[in-house]
């Protein structure tokens, strides 16, 4: 069957949708490409989700970027010409940021390339109970409240290295993020603030990603997508809003553990549709 609008803007609303949310985006993906018997879209259509995404995270923390940006314009100031102060937990907050997003950066990179090699379903179904194991841990860790100012440069090298997760599909980068960040006592409100501050800088790289890989398999067939791919990356902006949303009331109502028993649902069907 070939694509056309309807399918690029499902394929775009499952990968904004579960990109912000302690399962799997490809997992879903794959399994509606099986279900529809669409062939695999290519890097264009992997760009078009991923810049959804980015966009609907741009948008759902605009605030806090802005105010990372006026503080540190501040703290550049001479002391004299300062009206006030700069907020010091706010410039903490960045560097951790920074420090993670360096660790975190050449995993976004290279996630692209190595996701190929894991678009089996069998493997994926796998992949997806490892990944409902890695969400239920904190559960049993001991709840802490560390914020920006007792989080340490440990933690945050930590956080970030946790996304050689991201690079492999059927993990969630979310589920990896907070799962780390439970574990090293991150409170939980800060802890998603965290991560999502941190999909800015792994998306950012997913796109440059995509970008060299539909350059160096001489861009596909481009015309045929080009109206699934807007429909895709408007489906992700919007389901990717909706799951931003959805966490935060999950972080503070019941956590993230009912996540665990879901994604070890979607393994269980996706071993059947595989077996199909």
């Amino acid at each position: 069957m070939d694509w056309n609008g309807l399918f690029g803007m499902v394929y775009g609303v499952l990968g904004g949708l579960f990109s912000f949310l302690p399962v799997s985006p490809e997992v879903h993906q794959e399994v509606f490409l099986r279900l529809a018997g669409l062939s695999a879209p290519g890097y264009g259509m992997s760009l078009a989700v991923h810049l959804g995404g980015l966009l609907a995270v741009i948008f759902s923390y605009y605030k806090q970027i802005l105010r990372f940006a006026t503080e540190r314009k501040i703290a550049a100031l001479p002391v004299r010409r300062r009206k006030r102060q700069p907020d010091a937990v706010c410039l903490m907050e960045l560097k951790l940021l920074r420090l993670s997003a360096i660790a975190l950066a050449l995993f976004g990179v290279l996630a692209p390339w190595l996701g190929r090699y894991f678009n089996r379903l069998w493997l994926l179904a796998i992949i997806a109970v490892l990944n409902a194991v890695l969400v239920y841990v904190p559960h049993y860790m001991p709840r802490a409240n560390k914020d920006a100012r007792s989080v340490t440069p440990l933690d945050a090298l930590l956080v970030g290295f946790s996304g050689i997760v991201c690079m492999v599909p059927g993990f969630s980068a979310v589920g990896a993020l907070t799962a780390v960040s439970s574990m090293r006592g991150q409170d939980r409100e800060f802890g998603l603030r965290y991560t999502y501050l941190l999909m800015i800088p792994l998306l950012v790289c997913m796109c440059i990603g995509d970008l060299i890989m539909l350059i160096a398999t001489s861009g596909g067939n481009l015309a045929a997508m080009l109206l699934p791919g807007i429909l895709a990356c408007l489906g992700a902006f919007g389901a990717g809003i909706m799951g931003i949303r959805m966490m935060r009331f999950l972080s503070v109502k019941i956590g993230y553990e009912s996540f665990a028993y879901y994604s070890l649902g979607l393994a269980m069907f996706t071993f059947v549709i595989y077996l199909i």
